[in-house]
Formats: C-alpha cells, sequence, structure tokens
C-alpha cells in the first residue's frame, strides 16, 4: 500500500471517529429543573439524563407511574446536615414504567433523605399524553444513592434561647399586668 493510499485512508479513518467520538464521550444532555423550565423549547422532545432526589411518594396509574425528583441544593443533605442555603426546592415529574419506580425505596420527606436516582427519557414541554404538563417519559432508572432517615441534630442553644424568650415574655407580660392594675386602682380612687 502507497504512503499516499495510507494517509488518505488514515485519514478517513481520523475524521469517522471525529464524528462518532463526540457524542459517545458527550453522551445524553444531562439539564438541570432550571434549565429544563427555563428553555422548554430547546429540550423539548429531546433524550436526556437527569438526576434527582425522588421525593414524595410513587403515584402508580395502571403499568406505569409517576415520580417526583428533586434536583435541588438539598438533593444530597439538608440545611440541618450543614448545606448552605441554596435557593428553593426544585425538581420535575417523571412518568416511568412502574416496575422501574419500584426500585425507590425511600422517599424523600421532613424525615426521610429520599433514594438519589438517575433517568433516561424523553423531555415534553407540553406533554400530550399527560394535559399539556412539562414532564419526562423515562424508561430507564438508576438508584445512585439509598434513601435514609434525615439528620436533624438537637442544638442545645435553640433550647436555652427558648426558655430565655419564654422567661422574657413572662416578665413582660407581668409587668403590663401589674401596670395596667396600677393604672385601674388609680381611676376608681378618683
Amino acid at each position: 500500500m502507497s504512503p499516499r493510499r495510507t494517509f488518505g485512508a488514515v485519514a478517513v479513518l481520523a475524521l469517522c471517529c471525529a464524528l462518532v467520538v463526540p457524542a459517545v464521550a458527550f453522551g445524553l444532555e444531562a439539564p438541570t429543573s432550571g434549565e429544563l423550565v427555563n428553555e422548554p423549547k430547546r429540550f423539548d422532545g429531546v433524550r436526556i439524563e437527569f438526576e434527582g432526589e425522588a421525593i414524595g411518594e410513587v403515584m402508580h396509574r395502571g403499568a406505569d407511574a409517576w415520580l417526583h425528583l428533586n434536583d435541588d441544593a438539598y438533593m444530597l443533605k439538608n440545611v440541618e446536615e450543614g448545606a448552605p442555603l441554596g435557593g428553593f426546592n426544585s425538581g420535575m415529574p417523571v412518568w416511568v414504567p412502574g416496575e422501574l419506580a419500584d426500585r425507590i425505596e425511600v422517599f424523600g420527606d421532613y424525615k426521610h433523605q429520599g433514594d438519589v436516582v438517575r433517568i433516561e427519557g424523553v423531555f415534553n414541554a407540553a406533554c400530550a399524553e399527560h394535559g399539556g404538563d412539562m414532564d419526562i417519559h423515562a424508561d430507564s432508572l438508576e438508584v445512585l444513592a439509598q434513601g435514609r432517615d434525615a439528620l436533624d441534630p438537637i442544638r442545645p442553644w435553640k433550647g436555652v434561647t427558648a426558655v430565655v424568650l419564654a422567661v422574657m415574655a413572662g416578665v413582660l407580660w407581668y409587668a403590663d399586668r401589674r401596670t395596667r392594675l396600677r393604672e385601674l386602682r388609680g381611676l376608681l380612687r378618683r
């Protein structure tokens, strides 16, 4: 094989790799719920990857189910555990086959951190199947981290503050009561 043909074959192979490798390297887009809400047209009908904490409960509807995944700042730990305040709760509703939804064991609520899961599916800016709501129709679900009890440590300073404030309120109430009684006695003497 001549050097010219070898160079041509290598160039064609390199071009093919350049076209294929970026798609493999970058994989699916993984937007946040904020990006999905702010740029729905960009992602409408696009297959995406989405990670979040499963919250609330699974809602089975026939063979499928609804989940809600929060991807906010408190997805991995709550404020009581040391997470900095980082905005508000945000997430996405996900329509998924029921058998996949059943993989989730712990849902987040006041007392629990839910399972953190990764789903893959198609984002719908206005889903025709579900009344025009924004959702993700997922066909895969992977549990990344198991849920657990949420830590809410007892803070001694909060108890001390509550007692001090209660005593102050009692003292102020007593002082107000005595002042009103004195005023009332003064009016009765006249």
